[in-house]
């Protein structure tokens, strides 16, 4: 890109931390981790969700639940930034000041230490992307 068509980018801008497509773009010596289906991965363990890590190394950890209708997790904190996705189902998932309903599509971000509890309203599996420090 020359000079003239520079655009700043902005914190908020998805392309902030990305680099130009192209020959010149990224390496070809990196991991990619591929996993088929963050589905059914573990079961229900009677009023609480199994938990299976599906993605685990020095950066990131993913972690898929599995509830039934009426499971819960107790109010807890996360040490680390977590990203959490719902991939079927739904959930009532109580933060400190308000509880949101998440569904398939829903993203939530929570900071380190955020206190939260969750109620699966019906089987749901979700995501916990954990974000540790590098």
């Amino acid at each position: 890109m020359s000079n003239e068509q520079a655009e700043e980018l902005t914190p908020e801008d998805p392309r902030t931390g990305h680099v130009d497509q192209g020959e010149d773009a990224g390496q070809t010596d990196g991991v990619a981790t591929y996993i088929a289906s963050a589905f059914d991965q573990s079961a229900s363990r009677g009023g609480r969700p199994g938990a299976t890590a599906v993605v685990d190394n020095e950066t990131t950890k993913v972690v898929a639940f599995e509830f039934a209708a009426g499971d819960e997790l107790k109010e807890h904190a996360a040490r680390h930034p977590v990203l959490i996705q719902v991939l079927r189902g739904r959930v009532d998932f109580t933060l400190p000041d308000r509880t949101v309903e998440l569904v398939p599509g829903s993203l939530l971000h929570l900071t380190p230490m955020l206190r939260h509890a969750v109620r699966a309203t019906e089987p749901t599996t979700l995501t916990v992307t954990m974000l540790l420090p590098r």
